[in-house]
């Protein structure tokens, strides 16, 4: 009897998702494929054809992966035979392939099936020999961390979700084997592209031409040029003091001549500190101190306010809008990148694969 299904979310491994490549397969001679028993058929696979897609949580894009509580029972180990090998990595079984392509079927509804599987296994396997080349590990508790959020996202503990996939016919195990996979890749991808995606002020320009957004989404980013200036107060002084260095500091906000001054000025009093420069943006500025900026003229100095040295006011220097650095334009600042690094890590792949030798049995 079935049960009624449980959509589980895929987690997030960052800009890098799922690579899947559609292979060409060639068999000699227009024949069947050969006997496993005879002489295997060593062939360099050739990706044709692709699909990319990213497995977020926040934000997210979300995969479904949909289990039906079936009565099925999961295939036995026992009754498996060695089908692919890809250089010295460890033999894709039939095992293997059954419980990957059940997985497939639930994560995408029916529509992967066999041959799929045998193409995820084969990109797995050669994601986890380069990440051993690069010497990147993931640890067996990263995996049940990503194992229990796809739990957790579903509303069930890990050992529920291992039971309904058990049930489906699917060792978790494949699952686990493949999230091990996508993070090892992630790291990979990152490590290798983070420094080459490149997404300048006219890229998000063009890609914001004619883009409609609404007031809130695009609130500017500003940046600020602030002098900080302190009036210092000691560890144990009397209210009476502390009050006295408020009205200093109120008095001294009144007088201030601009940043450039404010060394000059503080020199004419005692226990003042003008420390250095420092530049900040509306996005870190938060609380009472960033409207407390955002009120202030540029020339002025803000309200002072109390911090552990004493009472500090900044002075603001300059105040600049940042080209193309509103909410909007970090969303397609983000797809951007997004979109050119998954085209390198496709890239990659096919250069992996094409140096690998792929034998089917």
């Amino acid at each position: 009897m079935k049960s009624n299904p449980v959509l589980l979310p895929l987690p997030d491994f960052g800009p890098i998702g799922q690579v899947v490549t559609r292979c060409r397969t060639v068999v000699p001679n227009d024949g069947p494929v050969p006997n496993r028993d005879k002489e295997p058929i060593v062939m360099k696979i050739r990706p044709n054809s692709h699909r990319f897609f990213q497995v977020t949580i926040v934000p997210a894009i979300a995969a479904l992966l949909t289990i039906a509580g079936f009565s099925a029972s999961p295939p036995a180990a026992a009754a498996s035979a060695i089908k692919v090998l890809v250089d010295d990595t460890p033999p894709i079984t039939t095992y293997d392939i059954r419980n990957r392509a059940g997985l497939l079927r639930l994560t995408t509804r029916g529509r992967a099936g066999r041959s799929q599987a045998i193409e995820d296994l084969i990109d797995e396997r050669l994601k986890m020999q380069e990440a051993a080349r690069q010497r990147i590990t993931i640890t067996d508790a990263e995996v049940d961390r990503a194992f229990g959020q796809i739990a957790s996202r579903a509303k069930l503990t890990p050992a529920r979700l291992s039971q309904a996939l058990r049930r489906s016919g699917v060792n978790p195990q494949t699952l686990k084997d493949r999230l091990r996979a996508e993070i090892a890749w992630s790291r990979i991808v990152r490590a290798r592209f983070q420094a080459t995606v490149k997404i300048t002020e006219r890229d998000v320009a063009e890609a914001l031409a004619g883009k409609e957004t609404t007031a809130d989404a695009d609130t500017g980013i500003s940046q600020f040029d602030l002098q900080p200036i302190i009036f210092v107060i000691p560890a144990k002084a009397s209210k009476g003091y502390i009050a006295q260095r408020r009205r200093e500091a109120e008095a001294f906000r009144s007088r201030f001549a601009g940043c450039d001054q404010a060394l000059d000025q503080a020199k004419k009093l005692k226990g003042v500190v003008v420390k250095p420069k420092t530049r900040r943006t509306s996005e870190n500025l938060r609380g009472a101190t960033g409207e407390n900026i955002a009120q202030t003229e540029v020339g002025k100095a803000t309200r002072p306010e109390k911090v552990p040295q004493g009472y500090q006011l900044l002075g603001v220097c300059a105040k600049r809008g940042l080209a193309g650095q509103s909410m909007a334009a970090e969303e397609v600042r983000d797809k951007l990148s997004n979109e050119r690094g998954s085209r390198m890590a496709r890239g990659f792949l096919r250069d992996l694969r094409a140096n690998a030798v792929i034998e089917y049995r």
